[in-house]
């Protein structure tokens, strides 16, 4: 059991720090059974703070993250991972209004993972190192990257900004409405590696990414409803030949990528 603790410590960590309605015990719980089934997740507004950067997330949606693990057969089943509805707007950061009550939540809540995150670290040095159990879990570690399936849909990442030119706001954004890693062959033929090989083979492939640039546009940031900024999010992504008809887009391709 020691690499679903390693995994569900990750998942549990790597979350927290983004997501603002993650239920820990229901995750725990659907790591150790091997099927993570999440939804509607609220990205908090603090998660690009770290980057420094001139911009503060305003909305922040992750519609469903599925990931199915087979304990039971990791060495013939790959794990695979689904995501679905990844929609950001980012602002200028002089665009935020500032809550008070917000940034003291945020502190706290900061404040309690580097607490929690020490008493961790002082536990782990208690513990009497196992070079078995190390040589385990990276050989697990390694199985699982190697027949890894990721399955992504529905991208969109959105830059508004009023400020600039308060007569003519413009938005910046890159939509993706599909993206897939698949382990391959030498042939790029989709496969399952149950033996050690020399070289592991990913296929990567992107459907419909498009890119926007647009002058005087609807600001979907200053919509009130979380309900509504959703639905213009997804309506906004271009799927092959249907894109929203008084946006401005750069070429439209499709790529595939060999690695």
């Amino acid at each position: 059991m020691v690499f679903e603790s390693v995994v569900a410590e990750v998942l549990n960590r790597f979350l927290g720090d983004f997501v603002d309605n993650l239920d820990s015990s229901q995750l725990n719980i659907g790591i150790w059974g091997g099927d993570v089934r999440l939804s509607d997740l609220e990205v908090k507004e603090t998660a690009l703070d770290d980057l420094d950067l001139p911009i503060k997330l305003k909305f922040g949606y992750l519609s469903k993250l599925v990931l199915k693990i087979p304990w039971k057969n990791l060495y013939a089943e790959p794990v695979t991972a689904d995501i679905e509805g990844f929609h950001l707007i980012v602002v200028p950061n002089k665009g935020v209004v500032y809550d008070e009550r917000k940034a003291k939540k945020n502190e706290q809540d900061l404040k309690q993972k580097t607490l929690l995150r020490l008493e961790e670290n002082r536990k782990n040095r208690r513990k009497p190192s196992s070079l078995q159990t190390d040589s385990f879990t990276e050989k697990l570690v390694a199985q699982v990257i190697k027949n890894l399936q990721v399955r992504i849909r529905s991208i969109h990442i959105r830059y508004e900004d009023k400020y600039t030119n308060r007569q003519r706001p413009f938005v910046a954004g890159i939509s993706l409405e599909g993206l897939d890693f698949k382990t391959t062959d030498s042939d790029w033929n989709e496969t399952i590696h149950k033996e050690a090989v020399q070289i592991v083979h990913k296929l990567v492939s992107l459907n419909s990414l498009a890119i926007y640039w647009n002058s005087n546009a609807e600001l979907i940031s200053d919509i009130a409803d979380r309900g509504e900024t959703k639905k213009k999010m997804h309506a906004c992504i271009a799927v092959g030949t249907k894109r929203p008809s008084t946006y401005k887009y750069s070429e439209r391709f499709c790529l595939m990528y060999f690695l």
